[in-house]
C-alpha cells in the first residue's frame, strides 16, 4: 500500500534516494540503451542535414532523430497540452522515470515537486522574417500591433498548421516557454507542491536535481521529479554559439571524432538535444512503499562566480570551490570519491579549468581517480547535460562500470596527470562526483552514491 505522503516528514534531515530514471538522446529512448551505446565506444554525433544545407560551419550535432521525435510527440497524452520541441522530450523522459519508480499515476499531494531545467528557445529564421515585415528600419521602430494582428490571423487560419512559410505560429510562445512543460508535468503527476524551472545555462540540469534534493533533505518534500530537457540544435542557436567561438569546427573531420574532452587537440563543443529525469524520494518514503532504490544523492553544491561570461578562473579555483562545497555537503573527503563524471565540454577553456580544479581538489590522487567525459559521445545538451550525466552516473553505480571518453588520445600540459577513461572499465564504484559548469559562472557539483 502506498503511504500517505503527509505522514512521512518529521522535520528531520532526510536521506535522498533515486527510485526512477528516464532519458532520450539521439535515436535512443531509455537510459540503458545510451549507457550500452557509449560503453561500446559509439557516438550520437552526426552530420545535421539542415545545417549542412544552410552552410553552417559547425554542421554536426547530437540531434534527436526526426522519426523518434515524431513518435514521442504522437505518444504524448492529450493532457500534456501544447508542448514545444524540448517539452516533448521532457515529457517522455519524465514519464519514463515516473513509471519506473513505481509511484502511483498521481500523487495528489503538496509534498511532491517538479524541477525542470530548460533554457529559453530563440526565434528561428522563418519567425525573424515574419517579424522583419513589421519593422520600419528608417524609423527604427517595430509595429508590434501589426505583428500581433498577423499572429491572430494565423490563429484564425488554423494555428500552427497554418504557420508554414509565413513563420507564424500563434501558439509558439506557449509551446516554447519552459514553464509550460513544468506546469503540465506537475499537474499530470499531481506533484505541484513546489514548481521550479531552471535556466542556469549548462549547469541547469544539475541545479534542478540539487534543488529537489535540498527540498527533500529538509523534509519540505517527500517526492520530486527532477531533470532537464533541451532542443537547441537550431540554426539561430548554432550560429550564436559559433559566433562566440564555442563550437568545434568540422574542418572535414569525421563527426564522431570531433568532440574530444581533455585531449590536446580539442577545439570546441558539439551541441546536442535530449532530456533526462530522476525521481527523488526521501528514503523513508521510498522504503515505506517498498520501492527499489537505485542510488542516493549524497551531496550538492551550486555556486556562482563572475570571472568571464564564457570561462572561469584558469587556475580552476572557482570549480575547485564548487567541488569542495559538494564534498562538505555530503560529509565526505576527496579520498571518498571513486569516479568523476566531468563536465568535459571539449572546449579549451572549460577543460583547462576543470582539469586544474581536479588537480587542486584531489592532489596526487588525480592520477589514479577515473575521469569520464560523456559529452565525447552525446554532445553537449546544455541545460539537460547535468541531468543526463547524473542518470549515467546512477547506472555506473548500478553496473559497477565506467564509461569511456571517446577520442582522448593525448593530454596537454594541464590535462596531463588525469586518469581519463578511454575504454569501458569495470570498477568498484561507491561514489561519483558529477560536475556541471555553465556560461555566466553557474557552477554545480552533485555527489551520487550507492543505494546503501
Amino acid at each position: 500500500m502506498t503511504p500517505q505522503i503527509s505522514e512521512i516528514s518529521d522535520g528531520a534531515e532526510h536521506e535522498v534516494v533515486v527510485t526512477g530514471i528516464g532519458l532520450v538522446a539521439g535515436q535512443l529512448t531509455d537510459p540503458e540503451a545510451l549507457f550500452d551505446h557509449i560503453a561500446e565506444g559509439r557516438t550520437l554525433i552526426a552530420e545535421h542535414p539542415l545545417h549542412k544545407e544552410w552552410g553552417v560551419p559547425c554542421a554536426v550535432s547530437a540531434h534527436i532523430d526526426p522519426h523518434v521525435r515524431q513518435a514521442l510527440a504522437d505518444a504524448a497524452p492529450e493532457e500534456a497540452g501544447p508542448l514545444g520541441p524540448a517539452g516533448v522530450l521532457a515529457w517522455h523522459a519524465a514519464a519514463q522515470a515516473w513509471q519506473r519508480s513505481g509511484l502511483p499515476r498521481r500523487l495528489d499531494s503538496e509534498r511532491g515537486g517538479l524541477f525542470l531545467a530548460c533554457n529559453r528557445m530563440v526565434m528561428e529564421p522563418g519567425e525573424l522574417t515574419a517579424l522583419a515585415a513589421h519593422v520600419d528600419h528608417e524609423a527604427g521602430a517595430l509595429d508590434l500591433d501589426g505583428y500581433l494582428d498577423a499572429l491572430d490571423g494565423a490563429a484564425a487560419a488554423g494555428g500552427a498548421d497554418a504557420a508554414g512559410a509565413g513563420g507564424l505560429d500563434p501558439d509558439r510562445h506557449t509551446r516554447i516557454q519552459p514553464d509550460t512543460a513544468t506546469a503540465a508535468l506537475a499537474d499530470y503527476f499531481g506533484a505541484a507542491g513546489v514548481l521550479e524551472t531552471h535556466a542556469d545555462a549548462c549547469a541547469a540540469g544539475g541545479m534542478a536535481i540539487g534543488s529537489a534534493y535540498r527540498y527533500i533533505r529538509s523534509g519540505a518534500l517527500d517526492v520530486a521529479l527532477a531533470g532537464g530537457a533541451e532542443s537547441l540544435t537550431t540554426l539561430t542557436s548554432i550560429t550564436a554559439f559559433h559566433g562566440v567561438g564555442a563550437l568545434a569546427p568540422v574542418d572535414g573531420r569525421d563527426p564522431a571524432r570531433i568532440s574530444r574532452p581533455f585531449d590536446k587537440d580539442r577545439s570546441g563543443f558539439v551541441i546536442g538535444d535530449g532530456a533526462a529525469f530522476l525521481v527523488l524520494e526521501s528514503r523513508a518514503h521510498a522504503e515505506a512503499r517498498g520501492a527499489r532504490i537505485l542510488a542516493r544523492v549524497a551531496g550538492y553544491a551550486g555556486v556562482t562566480e563572475a570571472v568571464k561570461m564564457t570561462s572561469s578562473s584558469r587556475d580552476g579555483s572557482d570549480y575547485a570551490e564548487c567541488m569542495r562545497a559538494a564534498l562538505a555537503d555530503a560529509g565526505l573527503g576527496p579520498d571518498d570519491i571513486d569516479h568523476v563524471n566531468a563536465h568535459g565540454t571539449s572546449t579549451e577553456a572549460n577543460d583547462t579549468c576543470e582539469a586544474a580544479a581536479l588537480h587542486t581538489v584531489f592532489g596526487a590522487r588525480a592520477a589514479t581517480l577515473p575521469v569520464t567525459g560523456n559529452k565525447s559521445a552525446m554532445g553537449h545538451s546544455l541545460a539537460n547535460s547535468g541531468a543526463a550525466e547524473a542518470v549515467l552516473s546512477v547506472l555506473s553505480l548500478r553496473r559497477q562500470t565506467l564509461l569511456p571518453t571517446l577520442n582522448f588520445t593525448e593530454p596537454d600540459e594541464v590535462t596531463a596527470g588525469l586518469d581519463v577513461v578511454t575504454e569501458r572499465r569495470p570498477a568498484r564504484v561507491t561514489t561519483v562526483l558529477s560536475n556541471s559548469f555553465g556560461f555566466g559562472g553557474q557552477n554545480c557539483s552533485l555527489i551520487l552514491a550507492e543505494a546503501g
